[in-house]
């Protein structure tokens, strides 16, 4: 062992403790490979056995999208149905008074926008519909798209 670990102090250029260090990681990792190698049970598979096994999963593929298919065919509760539009208010939002829930009303504007409408308004009444682009999310766009549904008198 001392032989060992002054040949590896020459051969690295390492201290005494560096070498015992290298030569217990040489060890363990010596004793994980006879594990692997001697303990370990083997588990392989013959080229027939691949081919079976492919064969399977090409047969549960083909049964699984005719199934899909058929699914996407038949109406049920199984079938996704795409969430409705909201209802668009059928008259003008005054925004310095809407509440949170007719704010979640207007096109675009949810939970977060609603709440930031109110604490936008906390602080002061919005004088013209423009104004309403200086709340965070509310850009030209948006607004295009809410103008006919909000007023501020």
């Amino acid at each position: 062992m001392r032989a060992l670990k002054g040949f590896l102090q020459r051969l690295l250029g390492v201290n005494e403790r560096e070498a015992t260090a290298v030569v217990l990681i040489a060890g363990l990792l010596g004793v994980g490979a006879v594990y692997r190698t001697l303990l370990q049970p083997r588990v392989g598979l013959e080229p027939s056995q691949v081919q079976s096994l492919l064969d399977s999963l090409a047969q549960v593929q083909s049964v699984a999208a005719v199934a899909g298919a058929q699914q996407q065919d038949a109406p049920g509760d199984t079938q996704r149905v795409r969430p409705r539009r909201k209802a668009e208010p059928t008259e003008p939002i005054n925004i310095n008074t809407a509440s949170k829930a007719e704010l979640m009303t207007l096109p675009g504007v949810g939970e977060v926008i609603a709440e930031r409408i109110l604490e936008y308004r906390r602080t002061k009444r919005f004088e013209t519909p423009e104004e309403l682009m200086e709340v965070k999310g509310i850009g030209p766009k948006k607004f295009e798209r809410l103008r006919p549904y909000i007023r501020v008198r």
